[in-house]
């Protein structure tokens, strides 16, 4: 992991930067692109039979017995069944959701696409329940896998970073957040990864080439100031008088800042500065004005694309700009959201059914819910939103507005300052992990307690809403 050093007023600040920083574990970071049509109508989750499978229920009445997920999904030796209702490309989708919030970074699972026969892996993620891979999953597990699950959908398919928080008595370290936040590789607006976070398929040199970039971190600053950072460079304004700002520790470097906690191409209007040296020398350094949004990320690489570098990022501090980087997950995602309970694993509970025939038709796809097709899946919102209930509607409906194709009942407010006995959430930050502004202890509408909650954080309140902006005003307020 990186090392924050410190400095003193108008020193630099240092941070050091490895070619390992790429493989950094991203915590409980994760993203959201599972559109709420794919979660609600496919062929696994919303299908009784699929979904006891998969949750490890095996079908009792046949005597299945309930199995892993590696079992299940075996390419040569899966169930049959399940391998059937694969074909249905959004039950593909949600496989690789489940197994992203199920599985860890470490942990992947091997599966057959039906039609080409081609053998393919879902990732690991956020490792909220690893057992899930080779064991039958706990109650417990499924619920909060199923919560993660629900967090990662929205109805626009725009997939953005978000901060999920919990609380896990069964291993405390299970929703740590990330001390310092590496900057984002994919780009929601073009719907791709940035190209430059891509490897290089010729050689290349310099700052201007968009492949061969690695991540840095993430800055804020105060929007209009002037910022001056560098891997061992004087900004180059301050040749003559400027102190050396970071340093390269091997190879040659060359960084790029970008507005945002997106990092950009060399021709992207993200870009803010790069540098392949300044002041006559070879270590990079770049002043910038601060965007108004008060973030920018950093990328590095070495300067030959074919060559490896090590550098230590360094920004100017105890300026009009307050320059600081390397921010924590809490720092960098700040807009709390609301959180997300209950189970999709119940079969009893769906309000709909799809499955594929043993001719490959794909039945159930074209069918309307009033209300949520998880009767076991509830959402709230937190009391910053102005109009929280029309958000969080539109975040968990297929069809915002109507209030038709959820896949969850939205309860109301987690906390209520208003009334409290209102709140549906009896804690406001969970006390397994201090200070990071978690609901815990949530109720459905029959007052049944879900104690497996998740709580999301987002970068910015309107990250979600493409269509409406109105629904996502948010204001702070201070918590107790």
């Amino acid at each position: 992991m990186s090392t924050l050093l410190g400095g003193l007023a108008c020193q630099p600040e240092q941070l050091e930067e490895s070619e390992a920083l790429a493989g950094v574990e991203a915590e409980m970071r994760v993203a959201n692109s599972l559109t709420t049509r794919a979660l609600v109508f496919n062929a696994i989750s919303t299908n009784r039979r699929a979904n006891d499978l998969v949750a490890g229920k095996g079908v009792p009445s046949e005597g299945i017995p309930g199995q892993g997920l590696a079992d299940l999904f075996d390419p040569e030796t899966g169930d049959g069944y399940l391998q059937l209702q694969l074909r249905d490309e959004d039950a593909q989708h949600f496989m690789e959701y489940l197994v992203g919030c199920a599985l860890d970074e470490t942990q992947a699972l091997t599966w057959k696409e039906p039609l080409s026969g081609e053998v393919r892996q879902w990732k690991g993620k956020a490792g909220l329940c690893t057992q899930w891979r080779e064991g039958v999953p706990t109650e417990e597990c499924r619920r909060r896998v199923s919560a993660c699950i629900l967090a990662r959908n929205n109805a626009f398919g725009r997939r953005v970073e978000l901060s999920i928080r919990g609380e896990d008595p069964e291993d405390l370290t299970r929703f740590e957040m990330e001390s310092q936040t590496g900057a984002v590789d994919y780009d929601p607006d073009l719907a791709q990864y940035v190209p430059s976070f891509l490897g290089c398929t010729t050689l290349q040199s310099g700052a201007n080439r968009n492949c061969g970039w690695r991540p840095g971190h993430i800055g804020r600053c105060v929007p209009g100031q002037t910022v001056r950072l560098g891997a061992g460079g004087r900004a180059p304004d301050r040749c003559s008088t400027g102190p050396a700002l970071g340093v390269t520790t091997s190879g040659r470097s060359v960084l790029r800042v970008c507005a945002g906690i997106i990092g950009c191409d060399s021709s992207h209007s993200r870009r803010l500065a790069q540098s392949e040296g300044t002041c006559a020398a070879t270590p990079p350094a770049v002043t910038f004005t601060c965007p108004a949004s008060g973030d920018f990320n950093v990328m590095l690489a070495p300067y030959n694309s074919w060559l490896g570098s090590t550098a230590s990022v360094g920004v100017e501090t105890g300026t009009a700009a307050a320059t600081a980087y390397a921010l924590s997950e809490g720092e960098v995602f700040r807009y709390r959201e609301g959180a997300f309970y209950g189970t999709i694993f119940d079969s009893a509970a769906l309000k709909a059914e799809v499955s594929v025939t043993k001719e490959g038709r794909i039945v159930g796809k074209d069918q309307h819910i009033n209300g949520s097709v998880y009767r076991k899946m509830f959402s709230c919102y937190a009391p910053e939103w102005t109009q929280g209930s029309a958000y969080a509607t539109h975040r968990v409906c297929a069809l915002p507005g109507s209030g038709a194709d959820c896949a969850a009942t939205v309860t109301g407010a987690c906390i209520d300052p208003s009334n409290p006995s209102a709140s549906k959430c009896l804690v406001e930050d969970g006390p397994l992990v201090s200070g990071d502004g978690d609901f815990e202890l949530c109720q459905d509408p029959e007052q049944e307690q879900w104690t497996e909650p998740v709580t999301v954080y987002l970068h910015a309140p309107c990250e979600l809403q493409t269509k409406d902006t109105s629904l996502c005003q948010w204001w702070p307020r201070p918590r107790k």
